[in-house]
């Protein structure tokens, strides 16, 4: 998707992708959001239908982690645009970047030239969580990069996603507390022993 997008627009979806940041909270985000030596971006504002606004619940105010690859992104983007206006994204006339015309055509065209069916552009920050989780990543840290309040919404939409680093097959318990479990089992033979461990 990254490499089929118009490269215009890549920094933009690479922020999308890797902060799991709306749409809304992208084309209102500002220079002076991003604090470079501290590596986070403030959601503070939204912009829907072109009007600007607050984010879209309380929980939507929030930093967000910059990770390498948005930090690469953005100081590339803050090269490329030379900080002519207070908007981080800019379209190719010099503008702040529309919902519309980024949702609608270069979103489009990007995913019929990388082969993928149509999705709308909400899915990058499922990519975005998709992707942390089955990195192994804290819930709870992809709940507040999506700015939600509770984990619930993690768990009832991404939980296939989560791998089983918890072992909830017990796994964990039985190396844990081993040397005190062998005290109070029955002293099997090792051959009848090594039968159960599998």
């Amino acid at each position: 998707m990254l490499n089929a997008v118009n490269p215009h627009y890549r920094n933009f979806f690479i922020v999308a992708f890797f902060t799991g940041m709306r749409l809304g909270e992208q084309l209102a985000l500002k220079w002076k959001h991003i604090d470079w030596e501290r590596k986070k971006i403030s959601v503070c504002e939204s912009k829907v239908m072109g009007i600007e606004g607050r984010p879209k619940t309380k929980g939507s105010y929030r930093e967000v982690d910059i990770l390498p690859v948005v930090e690469e992104a953005l100081r590339e983007e803050r090269r490329k645009t030379g900080l002519r206006s207070p908007y981080v994204f800019l379209n190719t006339e010099g503008d702040p970047v529309k919902g519309k015309s980024v949702s609608e055509w270069t979103w489009t065209n990007a995913l019929k030239k990388a082969g993928l069916e149509y999705r709308s552009m909400y899915h990058t920050r499922h990519t975005f969580a998709t992707l942390m989780l089955s990195s192994g990543e804290n819930m709870g840290w992809v709940q507040r990069m999506l700015g939600h309040t509770s984990l619930r919404m993690i768990q009832e939409h991404y939980f296939r996603y989560i791998p089983n680093l918890t072992h909830a097959e017990g796994s964990a318990f039985q190396e844990k507390f081993r040397n005190a479990l062998e005290k109070v089992t029955p002293k099997l033979p090792q051959a009848e022993k090594q039968e159960i461990a599998g």
